[in-house]
């Protein structure tokens, strides 16, 4: 499986709006949360937005934004019929390579407490620091003795 990660093109926002969406409308429903497309649209012109491309398709999308010394990985979505694949976990390993690549030795998200994807964080080295409310806030931090060394991302750069 080929699989890329780059930054987003404005005709891709449609793409990645719906499936963070509808990959979070059980959460957002138990929360009685509507969707707020403004939100959203607001959020676009903010965040790094990339997508997780397999081949020639869009499978999912990361969306980043710097927050003081941490980056904050604001959303990661994979398209359901691509869940269990490793997606997931590959896209967040290229994650935590562009935050060191930037020079940030921490990772941050936050995750509700029932959705799977925190079994994800865990396993790859996320800690819980929090819960609020059933929102688990977690962070990944680089071990200063950590032999992990970053390869450069094609096509991946600090939007402008």
């Amino acid at each position: 499986m080929q699989i890329s990660l780059r930054l987003a093109e404005e005709t891709e926002r449609s793409f990645c709006e719906s499936l963070s969406r509808e990959n979070m409308e059980s959460y957002r429903a138990a929360r009685d949360v509507q969707w707020d497309p403004d939100r959203f649209l607001a959020s676009w012109n903010e965040f790094e937005n990339l997508v997780i491309v397999c081949g020639d398709q869009l499978v999912g999308t990361v969306r980043l934004l710097p927050e003081g010394e941490e980056l904050e990985l604001r959303d990661l979505q994979v398209h359901p019929e691509r869940q269990g694949e490793g997606i997931g976990s590959w896209a967040l390993e290229q994650t935590k390579q562009l935050a060191i690549s930037r020079g940030y030795d921490r990772l941050r998200l936050r995750v509700f407490s029932e959705n799977p994807a925190k079994f994800l964080y865990i396993r790859s080295g996320f800690e819980t620091v929090s819960d609020t409310d059933g929102t688990l806030h977690m962070v990944w931090r680089l071990s200063p003795n950590n032999s992990f060394k970053p390869t450069p991302l094609r096509g991946v750069g600090k939007a402008s």
